[in-house]
């Protein structure tokens, strides 16, 4: 009996020290998401997003914690600018929507689900992932995907960047091929045009989107994709979890 007393009481220490850890990571992530309201250059209470993002050259994007759906604060300059939400059950397909601090609309992705090895067809291409974005009128502005047939020789995974008429933009590709945090976005010169740093030890999954050069990419497009990439990376890690307990 006095064995499973301190058994018992050694385990509610340890799951009240985690849950005070949870709770001092909550606290902490709020005063730096909400601590700073504007900066000398960053005012989105005067500042439209455009404006803010054209006068931005680094891009932080932090996932909320606790949060049952995709939740992403968006700062530039350490001010929060806007936040990027998903469905709550993404059943056929999440739907990523990016809105200011206001809550107005800037734009959305919408994942084209697939079903098994189905590919999609699109403008005479054959693409495993794919992602179309919209304006917030819901014009079609561009899209996201792979080509699994083109790139099946590579190891590390390879997205492309469309505009609204299929027009290739440019690239993106992992630094690394396994538990890979970090990104470049590629024009069609092989410019870097933007530089992802995830930090792979952060437990709010945060990243910095580095703006190298103008480009042709959108800006709200490098956002969806880090999203995306996190996603694509957290169920591997899911996975491969999975099949680690199931052959113990």
């Amino acid at each position: 009996m006095q064995i499973l007393n301190k058994f018992i009481k050694i385990f509610c220490g340890i799951l009240i020290l985690i849950l005070v850890c949870i709770l001092g990571f909550y606290i902490a992530q709020r005063i730096r998401v909400f601590g700073t309201t504007s900066t000398e250059l960053i005012n989105p209470q005067t500042q439209s997003f455009d404006e803010i993002i054209d006068n931005s050259t680094e891009i932080t994007i932090e996932k909320k914690i606790f949060s049952f759906k995709k939740h992403y604060y968006i700062l530039s300059d350490g001010v929060l600018i806007g936040e990027v939400t998903g469905k709550l059950f993404p059943i056929f397909g999440d739907t990523l929507k990016l809105k200011d601090i206001h809550g107005n609309l800037i734009k959305k992705e919408s994942q084209i689900k697939r079903l098994g090895l189905t590919q999609v067809k699109l403008f005479n291409i054959s693409i495993n992932r794919l992602a179309q974005i919209e304006d917030s009128e819901g014009n079609t502005t561009g899209y996201i995907g792979e080509q699994k047939l083109k790139d099946f020789w590579r190891l590390k995974r390879v997205q492309y960047f469309y505009d609204k008429d299929h027009n290739n933009l440019g690239k993106a590709i992992p630094d690394a091929i396994l538990f890979c945090r970090d990104y470049k976005i590629f024009d069609n010169n092989d410019n870097v045009d933007y530089i992802i740093d995830g930090n792979i030890f952060s437990p709010t999954h945060k990243y910095t989107i580095t703006i190298k050069d103008s480009s042709d990419i959108a800006v709200e497009d490098a956002i969806f994709y880090t999203i995306i990439e996190n996603s694509i990376a957290n169920s591997k890690l899911k996975e491969s979890n999975s099949k680690s307990s199931k052959s113990k």
